[in-house]
């Protein structure tokens, strides 16, 4: 019998929390929170570059930069002298 009253108790705040949520969500949505204003918009995609890979220089198809970007190679060990 207690195990029930628990679940109950435990499932109707769950459903209280959910349905606070929803109502908060309507009174934010009426409220207009949910609607970018113009300026915001186009600062938005202004500041947002038309290709990223390509204004870094590691855009595929870029020859050119993909020889200059090689990691450079090591140098050769000397070889040691033979020890007896």
């Amino acid at each position: 019998m207690k195990t029930m009253q628990r679940l109950r108790v435990g499932l109707i705040g769950l459903a209280s929390v959910f349905l606070l949520v929803m109502l908060a969500a309507v009174f934010v949505h009426m409220a207009g929170g949910d609607q970018p204003d113009a300026n915001s918009a186009a600062a938005v995609n202004a500041a947002v570059p038309s290709d990223p890979l390509a204004d870094l220089g590691v855009a595929p198809g870029n020859p050119d930069q993909a020889e200059d970007a090689a990691a450079p190679v090591a140098p050769k060990a000397k070889p040691r002298a033979p020890t007896h």
